[in-house]
C-alpha cells in the first residue's frame, strides 16, 4: 500500500477547504474560543458574557453550513443563489447569538442539542429532499448516509488514536528530559484534534459525486452480520422483555412504572436503525425474512406504545409535563406515525424518517408549541391548582407558607420545593414573581459574583421567603421528622488565653509552597513551607510590615527517620504511632505543636521533597 505524500494531502485539505470553507471556519472558532476558555478561572469565565454564544453559534454553524453547501452542490446553485443562502445562514447564526443568554442554563443547553439533532438530520437528508415525493426509495440515499456515518466513525477513531499517541509523547517528553510542559497543554491537543482535525477530516470523506452513489455496489456483508446477529437478536429479547412486563401490568392490574418509557422508547429507535442498516438488501430471494420481521415489528409497536402512553399519562396528571415528559410523548406520537407509514408503504420512503425526525426537533425547539413553552404554562398549572386546593394564598401571595400552615402534608412541601427548583434551574423566576411580595430578582451586588453564588442566593432568597425548602423534594414518606445544622469552621480558631487551633495544615501535592496566615490577637503570625516542604516556619509580622522568624520545624527530620525505619519506597501507606507525626518547638514567646495525619516523602533524581496534612496549635505568650 503507498502511503499518501505530503503534496497529496496538502491538496486534499485544500480542496476541502474551498468546498467546505465556512464549515471550517466555524471549527476554527471552536477551537480557538475552546483553547481560550480552558485558559479561564471561573471569575474571568463569569466575566466573558460572549463565550456560550459564541461557542454555541460555531458548534451550530458546523452543520448548517455544511448543510447549505451541500444543497448548493447538489442543485447546482448559482454563484448569486449560494451568496444569498450562505448569507441566511449566517443570519439565522447571528439571531442565535444575538438571543442567546450569556451564562447557559437547562432551557438553553437542551434548545442547542435540539437544534444540533436537527441540524445533523438536515445533512443527512438535503442531497435527496426531492425523494419525498417519490414512491420508491432510490439506493444513493442510503448509500450517502452509509458513507457518513462510516466517515464519522474513521474520524472518530483516527482522532481518538491521535490524541493517546501525541499526548502519551508529551508525557514522554516530559518524563525522559525533565520539561514541564503547559498544565492546559493536553486540554488544547484533545480540543484541536476534537474540533478542526475532526472536522476536517471528516468533510474529506463528504461524498461529492452523487451521481455514482446510484450505481450498485456490493453490500457490506460485515455490517449484514452485526444486524443479523447482533442488532435484531437484541431487539427481540427486548420485545420479548416488554410483552412479558405489558403481561404483568394486566395480570395485576398496576400502573407501569415510568422507567418502561425509556426502554421502549430504545428498543423503538434500535429496530428502526437495524431495519434501516439492512434496508437495501431486503428484497433478496435469501432475505424474504426481513420484510416479514419489519412487517411485525411495525405491529408489534402499537400495543408498546399504548403502553408508553399510559406510564407516562400517569405521571403528566399527578405532576405536570416537563421537557422531558413532552419528549417522550412527542417522540412516541412520531413513532405511531413511522408504524403506520411504513405499514401502509411497506417499507418504501426511508428517507421521511430522519427527514421528519428533524421537523419533530425543530418543533419541539421552540415557540408556543414547543417543549419549554408547553411545560412552563403545565407547571404553573401545577402551582395553581396546589395553592387553590389547599388555599395557601394570603392576599394574593405564597409568602411564609410554612409558618401560615405549619402542618402542610409533607407530599405537597415536596411538590412546591420540585415546582420551585423547576423555575430555579431554569431562570424562569420572573413567572413567581406575582406570588410574592418581596423581589425575585438578582439584586446589583450579586451580579459580579460567580456563577454558583448567584444561584445559591436565589435558592435561599427563594427558601426564606415561602418557607419551603429545595431539600423537601427529596424527603421520602410522611413518618420521619430531620434536623440539619451546619456550620463553616474557619481555618483557625481562639480557645483562649492565647491559644489558636489550626484546623487546615496542607501542601499537600502542591507545586507552590504553603502559606497560612493566622490573625490572632497578640499579632499577626504565618505558617510556610520551605525548600520544597523540607521545613515548617512560623514567622510573625512586626510592626515595620515586615516578617520575622520564631519557629522552624524540620519536617525532612521526622520523614527521613520514617523512611529509613519502613523503607524509601513502601508498597502502600504505613501506619505509624501518632507521635511519630507530632513535631513541637518553643520559644519565650511562641510555641507551635504540629499533629501531622500523613507526610509523603517523594525522591525524584536525589531531589527530595515532602508534602503534609494535619493540624497545629499555637500558644502565644505574654
Amino acid at each position: 500500500m503507498q502511503l499518501p505524500s505530503l503534496r497529496r494531502v496538502t491538496a486534499e485539505a485544500a480542496r476541502v477547504a474551498r468546498r467546505f470553507s465556512l464549515t471550517l471556519l466555524c471549527s476554527l472558532v471552536l477551537c480557538g474560543v475552546g483553547i481560550y476558555a480552558q485558559r479561564l478561572n471561573s471569575e474571568e469565565e463569569n466575566q466573558r458574557e460572549w463565550l456560550f454564544p459564541t461557542l454555541s453559534t460555531a458548534a451550530l454553524g458546523l452543520t448548517l453550513t455544511l448543510a447549505v453547501a451541500l444543497a448548493a452542490e447538489r442543485y447546482r446553485w448559482s454563484a448569486g443563489r449560494k451568496l444569498a443562502a450562505n448569507a441566511g445562514a449566517l443570519a439565522l447564526l447571528g439571531l442565535w447569538y444575538a438571543l442567546c443568554p450569556a451564562a447557559s442554563d437547562t432551557v438553553w443547553e437542551l434548545r442547542l442539542l435540539l437544534l444540533l439533532v436537527a441540524q445533523h438530520l438536515l445533512v443527512a437528508v438535503v442531497p435527496y429532499l426531492p425523494e419525498l415525493r417519490r414512491q420508491a426509495d432510490t439506493p444513493g440515499f442510503w448509500r450517502y448516509n452509509e458513507t457518513l456515518f462510516l466517515r464519522i466513525l474513521i474520524a472518530g477513531l483516527y482522532s481518538g488514536v491521535l490524541f493517546a499517541g501525541c499526548a502519551l509523547a508529551l508525557v514522554a517528553v516530559e518524563n525522559l528530559f525533565d520539561v514541564k510542559l503547559d498544565r492546559y497543554l493536553y486540554q488544547h491537543l484533545f480540543t484541536v484534534l476534537a474540533t478542526v482535525f475532526n472536522t476536517w477530516f471528516f468533510l474529506a470523506g463528504v461524498p461529492h459525486d452523487f451521481a455514482a452513489l446510484e450505481q450498485h455496489a456490493p453490500y457490506p456483508k460485515g455490517l449484514k452480520l452485526f444486524t443479523q446477529f447482533v442488532l435484531l437478536p437484541l431487539v427481540v429479547l427486548y420485545l420479548g422483555i416488554l410483552y412479558a412486563y405489558m403481561g404483568r401490568i394486566v395480570l395485576q392490574w398496576e400502573l407501569p412504572k415510568g422507567w418502561v418509557s425509556v426502554l421502549i422508547l430504545a428498543l423503538s429507535v434500535a429496530g428502526i436503525f437495524a431495519l434501516l442498516l439492512i434496508h437495501p438488501v431486503r428484497h433478496a430471494a435469501e432475505n424474504t425474512w426481513i420484510r416479514t420481521f419489519a412487517r411485525w415489528f411495525y405491529r408489534a409497536l402499537f400495543p408498546l406504545l399504548g403502553l408508553l402512553a399510559v406510564a407516562i399519562g400517569t405521571r403528566i396528571r399527578a405532576y405536570g409535563i416537563t421537557e422531558e415528559r413532552y419528549f417522550v410523548l412527542l417522540l412516541a406520537g412520531w413513532l405511531a406515525l413511522m408504524a403506520t407509514y411504513f405499514l401502509r408503504r411497506r417499507g418504501q420512503g426511508i428517507i421521511w424518517i430522519p427527514a421528519s425526525l428533524a421537523v419533530v426537533a425543530l418543533v419541539a425547539a421552540g415557540g408556543p408549541w414547543g417543549a419549554f413553552a408547553v411545560a412552563e404554562r403545565s407547571q404553573l398549572g401545577q402551582l395553581r391548582e396546589l395553592v387553590g386546593q389547599y388555599q395557601l394564598l394570603r392576599n394574593g401571595k405564597l409568602d411564609n407558607i410554612t409558618q401560615r400552615v405549619p402542618n402542610l402534608a409533607r407530599p405537597v412541601r415536596k411538590r412546591l420545593a420540585s415546582i420551585f427548583e423547576y423555575f430555579h434551574d431554569r431562570n424562569a423566576l420572573d413567572q413567581l414573581q406575582p406570588y410574592f411580595t418581596a423581589s425575585l430578582a438578582l439584586p446589583d451586588s450579586m451580579r459580579s459574583k460567580e456563577r454558583w453564588e448567584q444561584e445559591s442566593w436565589v435558592s435561599s432568597h427563594l427558601q426564606q421567603l415561602s418557607g419551603i425548602k429545595t431539600t423537601d423534594r427529596y424527603h421520602e414518606g410522611d413518618d420521619q421528622q430531620l434536623a440539619h445544622f451546619r456550620t463553616e469552621r474557619p481555618d483557625f480558631q481562639a480557645l483562649g488565653q492565647g491559644r489558636y487551633w489550626v484546623s487546615s495544615v496542607n501542601s499537600y501535592l502542591s507545586d507552590e509552597p504553603m502559606r497560612l496566615e493566622i490573625k490572632a490577637q497578640e499579632g499577626t503570625f504565618r505558617l510556610r513551607t520551605e525548600n520544597r516542604g523540607n521545613v515548617l516556619h512560623l514567622d510573625q509580622l512586626t510592626s515595620t510590615g515586615k516578617w520575622a522568624r520564631q519557629l522552624s520545624l524540620p519536617i525532612s527530620a521526622v520523614g527521613d527517620s520514617l523512611a529509613r525505619q519502613h523503607g524509601s519506597d513502601p508498597q502502600e501507606a504505613v501506619e505509624v504511632p501518632n507521635a511519630s507525626l507530632t513535631l513541637h518547638a518553643a520559644s519565650p514567646k511562641v510555641a507551635l505543636t504540629l499533629f501531622l495525619r500523613t507526610i509523603l516523602r517523594r525522591v525524584r533524581h536525589d531531589t527530595v521533597s515532602y508534602d503534609i496534612q494535619g493540624e497545629a496549635l499555637l500558644e502565644v505568650r505574654q
